[in-house]
């Protein structure tokens, strides 16, 4: 028990601490054009007035999204509440709770959901600034601790939680559960017990006799027989005809049939590469990406949600989180060459929907593919 408790505790003394607070990416132009930075946010709560929001980016007609996990500290009712100038959206766990894009003077806005203590709920929120003010404010109330009696009349004269900004503490760059697993190690198994050979007994022999003459047996001679002739060489089998090579242009072609798709048809995108295991696109795919982005900058009223697929190896859980990453990459290099943001919605599904057998290592990377729905 020693060994295994010196271990534990010397993991969690070399493992760094879940981050708090949120990841917070910064872009030029208020739909996404050009990336700027990335950081770390503790909570959403600004007032930049008239000045840039972070080195590097303009005072105005700039947008950010940040992106992370909500851990409630209690079970129970909560209301979002959103102070804002200009458009706003706020997602929880890929939820669209508000909807506020466009150029206003401040706003306040409200959203109200149950959730439950302890549990991480995926948090993303997008701004985008116009002109003049700079702010954002995205604060909560908690869920009311006076209990329901004829007292207050059923809570109808409770004073309502006022609301507060939520606390680095109930957020996370990473979903905390996820975390803690990885953090965790194993109790090592225990040794095994060493084999006792026992030493083999002597066998007495019986005492050893004579074998008494035998007479000979006259031998009858064999017929000798007859030669089979050798059976005639089997056809060699010709060699199957290897498939039709893949077309350099079918990306571009794919692009051509987009507007061909009815509502609610799909089309998996050909020639998308990514980094195994990550959401980075590889230079291969930007050929299939630029005829991509051409058409849909061409037909404006075209709306896709561009959806992330991946195999069901491993963590269902993270190969979602995967999935959504490479939807939003699909997303965010196209935004950048032209497409409007409203025009694309990036929806990550793990390995929920196979088009291939997953037990087939053969059949497998069909699995990971990305897909455009027409809405």
């Amino acid at each position: 028990m020693l060994p295994w408790l010196l271990t534990t505790l010397m993991a969690r003394a070399q493992t760094p601490p879940a981050i708090n607070g949120l990841k917070g990416d910064y872009y030029e132009g208020i739909n996404f054009e050009k990336y700027v930075l990335t950081r770390r946010d503790a909570t959403i709560d600004f007032n930049w007035g008239h000045e840039p929001p972070a080195p590097g980016l303009p005072a105005e007609d700039f947008s950010v999204r940040w992106t992370g996990w909500l851990v409630p500290p209690t079970s129970g009712e909560y209301t979002f509440h959103v102070t804002v100038d200009d458009g706003i959206r706020l997602w929880l766990n890929d939820k669209l709770l508000l909807d506020e894009w466009r150029g206003q003077p401040v706003s306040s806005y409200t959203a109200t959901v149950t959730l439950r203590a302890g549990e991480p709920y995926r948090l993303r929120v997008d701004y985008c600034q116009y002109r003049l003010d700079t702010r954002v404010f995205v604060n909560w109330a908690l869920p009311s601790t006076v209990p329901s009696s004829w007292r207050n009349l059923w809570g109808m004269t409770t004073d309502k939680p006022k609301p507060v900004p939520i606390s680095s503490a109930y957020l996370s760059l990473n979903n905390p559960k996820l975390v803690a697993k990885r953090e965790t190690p194993s109790p090592p198994a225990p040794a095994p017990k060493p084999l006792t050979v026992n030493k083999p007994q002597p066998v007495p022999q019986p005492p050893s006799r004579k074998p008494a003459a035998v007479a000979p047996v006259p031998q009858t001679p064999r017929p000798i027989a007859k030669a089979t002739p050798a059976a005639a060489p089997l056809p060699v089998a010709k060699p199957l005809p290897s498939p039709p090579p893949v077309l350099a242009d079918s990306g571009r072609t794919a692009s051509a049939r987009l507007a061909t798709l009815a509502v609610g048809e799909a089309m998996t995108l050909p020639d998308l590469y990514f980094a195994q295991g990550q959401a980075r696109l590889l230079p291969e795919s930007r050929l299939a990406l630029d005829g991509l982005a051409a058409t849909l900058h061409a037909q404006p009223t075209l709306r896709f949600e561009v959806q992330g697929h991946t195999d069901n190896v491993g963590n269902a859980e993270l190969n979602r989180q995967l999935s959504q990453q490479r939807a939003d990459a699909v997303c965010l290099y196209l935004t950048a060459h032209g497409v409007a943001t409203g025009q694309l919605r990036p929806v990550g599904y793990g390995g929920t929907q196979p088009v291939a057998d997953n037990a087939d290592p053969a059949q497998r990377p069909r699995n990971r593919r990305v897909v455009l729905r027409r809405l």
